[in-house]
């Protein structure tokens, strides 16, 4: 799998647009490789070692490019080295990216120095964390080198210092994967993106990865049922005929069934991305693991508790004017007359003083805000419910799949966001007044927009400082009180520092956003795909742009513009489905 966020917008564009228009959000996508789904490198490079007579340069610059070798020992790359970083020298421990081999300079300097320089546009740390670079950002590291049997070879590099890789020998070595954890609430799989090298040893650095824990921006939303401290008995996670063969070391793992199953669950939807693996067979110190029903060997997420939810299947609303006229979802690419419900109809009429609606998982309530942004509304069925002003400017209101409803804004100078319980009783004023989620970190900022995940479990926020500038795309984990409703959002972390806007933002899958945005001010706003780890990709243009949601993925992106028209994604370009101001997906 290679690039495959890159990739997948590309996808509709080589396809006849009539295939990609229309689009169901009850049809299942069939994307061509997903995150985590590996195929073997088609590309095998491989370097010479350190040729006699090199200079220091020449040092210097053939190990950073020994480095891309598809030798998992690094052998190559290790003949640069001395004795003393030989040994030392961690090529795992991060990754510098850079564009091309034009992007790097090496300057030889006093006391037989080599100080190398890279555009970079990206960094992977020792966990597996990618992070997207700011534009012309430079990484700097000096290297000493002392002769050795006559040859320059290197002697002293920073602790730090791993790999420089080109995005195209990135592409070639690593992947992204899916690190699973499970939900603080229920039975459900939340996934963080690692990247992680290819080739021998991938199940064992998948399973380690599992095991170093919950990442700071999840604390608090998801659990591990992995204790703290567990570590492999075994050096090596071993696969033999599609079984991964995990032994753990483990000081503190009880008998509790749910624990053992959630356990369980975690190392099946992590390890068995590595290629070749089907199933888990988890020990404890050489003894089997068993799972609440018997086995030690797992292979099916729903054999331990982990089904996929259904989701009602609710119709789109098309607002049009003050009516919310019901859309077919196979229909929403469709050029067709919209027409008014029937009278009979359980929808509200919705004046021209509201904005920014929302509707529930369900599709049994409505929400908006006020022209002045200043109230907030509900409606079930055409009657309104509940009315209040928990603060000023507020964002266009989000329902969560808990039946929460979200919105952020401005209480005195500093910025909130408050829920409401919309599965409470509206006529108990106690249980379905605004509640403030704790967020130190937005505080002196001014959220524009903001989404749950489809999990529940995270949320993406679009904030800027109090003048409207350095957009920041945040998410974080959705902290929950025993009921289930939010109490507060853990650390955020930050994507997309390469947009300089960010309007609107919509989660497309469990792992992707697709933000309205740009990275120029030359450039017009277009959606562009956001992975919660990896670099980001352009969708086609669409002027003057103000809002997105999606019928069916990023497949099923649907765009509103400043001219109240709506339009579907068709491959490459943009099919208009009709006027409107607003176009409603449950939870969305």
């Amino acid at each position: 799998m290679r690039r495959r966020y890159a990739a997948s917008l590309a996808v509709c564009g080589v396809l006849a647009v009539g295939a990609c228009s229309g689009l169901s959000t009850s049809a299942a996508i069939q994307p061509g490789l997903e995150v985590g789904s590996v195929q073997e490198n088609e590309v095998r490079v491989e370097v010479n070692p350190v040729a006699p007579g090199s200079s220091q340069q020449q040092v210097v610059q053939g190990f950073i490019k020994a480095a891309a070798a598809s030798d998992d020992q690094y052998q190559a790359a290790r003949s640069y080295l001395g004795s003393g970083p030989r040994g030392a020298w961690r090529p795992y421990s991060s990754v510098v990216v850079f564009g091309s081999d034009s992007d790097l300079t090496f300057t030889s300097g006093a006391n037989n120095t080599v100080t190398a320089v890279a555009n970079a546009v990206a960094r992977i740390d020792g966990t597996g964390r990618y992070e997207e670079l700011p534009p012309n950002s430079k990484v700097q590291v000096t290297f000493g080198l002392d002769r050795s049997s006559g040859e320059w070879r290197i002697s002293a590099l920073p602790d730090t210092f791993g790999t420089w890789l080109s995005q195209a020998d990135l592409d070639r070595l690593y992947d992204p994967f899916r690190i699973y954890y499970v939900s603080a609430g229920d039975h459900r799989l939340v996934p963080d993106i690692r990247w992680l090298p290819l080739g021998t040893g991938l199940a064992t650095r998948l399973a380690r990865s599992l095991l170093a824990g919950v990442p700071d921006y999840l604390k608090g939303a998801v659990r591990t049922d992995i204790p703290a401290g567990t570590q492999l008995a075994v050096d090596a996670v071993t696969v033999d005929s599609g079984t991964a063969k995990v032994d753990l070391a483990a000081t503190r793992l009880g008998n509790d069934p749910g624990q053992r199953q959630n356990l369980g669950a975690q190392f099946l939807a992590t390890v068995t991305q590595a290629p070749g693996v089907e199933r888990v067979a988890l020990r404890l110190e050489g003894a089997d693991l068993q799972m609440p029903n018997g086995d030690s060997t797992v292979e099916s997420l729903s054999a331990l508790g982990f089904a996929a939810p259904s989701d009602p299947v609710v119709k789109p609303l098309l607002r049009v004017g003050t009516l919310l006229v019901p859309v077919n979802p196979d229909d929403v690419g469709d050029s067709v007359e919209r027409t008014a419900p029937p009278e009979s109809a359980t929808l509200p009429v919705v004046q021209p003083g509201w904005a920014y609606l929302a509707m529930s998982r369900n599709g049994q309530e409505i929400a908006a805000v006020g022209g002045d942004r200043a109230q907030l509304v509900r409606w079930r069925g055409t009657t309104q419910v509940q009315l209040t002003s928990p603060g000023t400017r507020l964002t266009p209101p989000t329902y969560d799949r808990e039946d929460v409803l979200w919105v952020a804004g401005r209480s005195g100078a500093a910025t909130k966001v408050w829920t409401v319980n919309a599965a409470a009783d509206p006529g108990d004023a106690t249980k379905v007044s605004p509640h403030v989620v704790a967020a130190d970190w937005l505080a002196d900022r001014s959220v524009l927009s903001l989404r749950l995940s489809p999990d529940g479990q995270r949320v993406a926020v679009i904030t800027t400082n109090r003048d409207g500038k350095d957009p920041r795309v945040d998410i974080a984990g959705v902290v929950r009180q025993p009921n289930g409703l939010p109490a507060s959002l853990a650390e955020p972390l930050r994507l997309a520092p390469t947009l300089t806007l960010a309007r609107d933002l919509v989660w497309v899958d469990d792992a992707t956003m697709a933000v309205l945005g740009r990275l120029t001010s030359s450039q017009v706003v277009r959606p562009w795909l956001v992975p919660v780890g990896g670099s980001i990709a352009a969708g086609p243009e669409i002027a003057g742009a103000q809002a997105i949601t999606t019928v069916n993925g990023e497949r099923g992106l649907v765009v509103t513009t400043d001219k109240h028209q709506v339009f579907i994604r068709a491959g490459s370009r943009w099919q208009r489905v009709g006027e409107g101001t607003d176009l409603l997906v449950a939870a969305r």
